[in-house]
């Protein structure tokens, strides 16, 4: 027989229980005896408790850990500790450990399945903070496995991290509305890889095109060579379609201009005042206009990239 969350939840391992004060922002929580030596800064908690009548699971994670000993305090206990270091029983056995835990999520038994909910309320004092553990966090996921995503594990713990990846239309997978997403960090810490992750988790998504910008070519390279990448994008049955720069159509010249001035073309021919470089550009579309018959001129952008137009240009240019 499979067990529900609730007997799942009972079953995992206590670490303290929910104390004054708290708010629906932060719980304090005493820590027990038995977990004082734990690693606990970062891990993940949960705990249930009672809203509207119904079981609710929080899902939190430990931000911040206090020792507090009342009696070392003492000016009088300071003094002997200044001179023996130790004072039995009143050091180590007399410390209180108080830990903060910010609310990450919160689901709610809706009749068997679980839904997500918020935490509407503070749970009472002495409520049981157990700590997060793969287990618990399948049974509380169970009935959304096929549209988890995981990218890797939780901070400080060996747990699968589930994420939602949802599109951005309507319906059970949608999310209704489209949202950004920042991805911050030195270089060479992982942002573009994590990047391809969320890439390769949007992908599932048949409702969803992706379009990519990608001045440094770092993408389409993935997509032009048998990696994982693109495994998991034929997987997904998606279709990729690179562009490079030269396959852009330009809709007028007051974009082909504004393209040679900030793309620092003109600089490296040593044209620096902004100014001197847009009159620059406008003699460079002169030259290009007449280097055709009238009726061809609305072409030449098409074909502006091309060497033979480079050649025409710069022979003009040392006129």
């Amino acid at each position: 027989m499979e067990l529900t969350v609730k007997q799942i939840v009972e079953r995992a391992e206590k670490i303290g229980v929910i104390g004054s004060p708290s708010s629906t922002a932060n719980l304090t929580i005493d820590i027990l005896g038995t977990a004082v030596n734990k690693r606990l800064v970062g891990g993940l908690s949960v705990f249930e408790y009672d809203q509207d009548g119904q079981e609710h699971y929080a899902l939190g994670q430990i931000v911040e850990i206090e020792m507090r000993n009342v009696w070392t305090q003492d000016p009088t206990i300071r003094g002997l500790i200044r001179q023996r270091g130790r004072v039995d029983p009143i050091t180590e056995r007399q410390d209180t450990h108080t830990a903060l835990m910010s609310i990450s999520s919160v689901f709610q038994n809706q009749g068997g399945r679980i839904g997500q909910s918020i935490l509407g309320t503070v749970p009472p004092t002495g409520t049981s903070i157990k700590l997060m553990s793969k287990e618990v966090m399948d049974s509380i996921l169970r009935d959304y496995q096929d549209q988890l995503f995981y990218l890797g594990n939780a901070y400080a713990t060996q747990i699968p991290l589930p994420m939602w990846f949802k599109h951005f239309g309507t319906g059970e997978k949608g999310a209704g509305e489209a949202y950004h997403l920042g991805i911050f960090g030195k270089t060479g810490s992982g942002k573009s890889v994590l990047a391809k992750m969320i890439l390769s988790a949007y992908t599932k998504h048949k409702e969803m095109s992706i379009f990519i910008l990608d001045p440094q070519g770092e993408f389409s390279k993935d997509f032009t060579k048998e990696t994982e990448l693109k495994k998991i994008v034929r997987q997904s049955g998606r279709r990729v379609e690179v562009y490079r720069v030269h396959d852009l159509a330009l809709t007028g010249w007051d974009l082909f201009k504004k393209i040679l001035v900030t793309s620092g073309f003109l600089n490296r021919l040593g044209i620096i005042l902004d100014t001197n470089r847009w009159q620059a550009a406008n003699q460079i579309q002169k030259i290009l206009e007449d280097s055709c018959e009238e009726k061809e001129r609305y072409k030449v952008l098409w074909h502006a990239h091309g060497r033979s137009f480079f050649e025409i240009v710069w022979s003009k240019l040392q006129e």
